[in-house]
């Protein structure tokens, strides 16, 4: 994430305008103080498009449109290695908020569940 934390990439919150092509897949609860859905389009070759809505802390929404943002033109395979741990460091989430990068990663995860695999794909960040 960059050093600025004014920073936002809008154009990754918030569902799809039309939902017709993207997964879905959702993690938390909101009376828990994190819900997070995430939305996923792409083929087994390349994730196309990522967005996320998110319903908790806004250290938690700006992680979300960072690996949104990072996770556009990699490949599925990649996007499975992705862990809270992860996100939280590469994000650079404060302590306090870390448990909403587990969140994230359950919902991508979640939106993941039944993506084709491709072949031979990398597992590096």
């Amino acid at each position: 994430m960059p050093a600025d934390r004014g920073w936002w990439d809008y154009r990754h919150l918030g569902a799809p305008a039309v939902r017709l092509g993207w997964q879905h897949g959702s993690a938390g609860r909101i009376d828990e103080g994190c819900r997070v859905d995430c939305w996923l389009c792409g083929d087994a070759t390349v994730i196309r498009g990522a967005r996320f809505e998110v319903f908790g802390e806004v250290e938690i929404i700006r992680a979300a449109a960072w690996v949104a943002a990072w996770l556009e033109g990699r490949t599925p395979a990649v996007a499975r290695t992705v862990t809270g741990r992860w996100l939280a460091e590469a994000a650079g989430l404060p302590d306090e908020a870390r448990a909403g990068a587990l969140c994230i990663e359950d919902a991508m995860r979640s939106a993941l569940t039944g993506w084709p695999q491709e072949n031979g794909a990398s597992d590096e960040h």
